[in-house]
C-alpha cells in the first residue's frame, strides 16, 4: 500500500514570490519525494493547469493539482509560503497554504475523489486553522486523515 502523502512532502517555508516560483519549487519537491519522475515536467502540467481556471480556493489556500506523465504515483504535498502569493483566488485574496495534488496520467478519476475530499474541508473552520498555523506532524496526520 503507497503512502498518498509522505512525511517529507511538507515545507513550511516555501520560498517563492510569485505563482511560477511557487509551482517551481513545489515541482522541486514533487521530484525529491520519489513520486515524480521530471521536475519540469510536472512544473509545466502545473501550470497548464492553472491556466484553465485558478486552483486559489479562497481564505488564503490554493490546491493547485496535475494529471501528469511525470507522476509516478498519487500523491499530495503541503505547503507553507513565507509571501503572501496573488494567486487570482476565488475570493481575490492572496495565497500562502497550498495542498498540491499529483496523480499519473492513467490515473483516472483520483485527483477528482482526492479534491472533493479536499474541498469539503475547507468550509471547516478547525481544519483551516490547523493548515495555516499548526507544525508538520498535526498537519500531516490531519491531511492524512481526511484523504483516507
Amino acid at each position: 500500500m503507497m503512502t498518498i502523502m509522505v512525511e517529507n512532502g511538507i515545507n513550511l517555508q516555501l520560498e517563492g514570490n510569485t505563482k511560477e516560483e511557487i509551482l517551481s519549487n513545489i515541482a522541486e519537491v514533487a521530484y525529491q519525494t520519489g513520486k515524480v519522475s521530471n521536475t519540469k515536467l510536472f512544473f509545466e502540467d502545473l501550470c497548464k493547469r492553472e491556466q484553465e481556471s485558478t486552483t486559489g480556493f479562497g481564505g488564503g489556500i490554493a490546491i493547485p493539482h496535475a494529471k501528469s506523465d511525470a507522476v509516478k504515483e498519487v500523491g499530495v504535498l503541503f505547503f507553507r509560503s513565507k509571501e503572501q502569493i496573488e494567486w487570482q483566488a476565488m475570493d481575490g485574496e492572496p495565497v500562502f497554504c497550498f495542498i498540491c495534488l499529483m496523480v499519473p496520467s492513467n490515473g483516472g478519476e483520483e485527483h477528482l475523489k482526492l479534491l472533493s475530499k479536499l474541498s469539503r474541508k475547507m468550509i471547516d473552520p478547525d481544519f483551516v486553522s490547523v493548515l495555516k498555523t499548526s507544525g508538520e506532524t498535526e498537519i500531516l496526520s490531519l491531511i492524512r486523515s481526511v484523504i483516507s
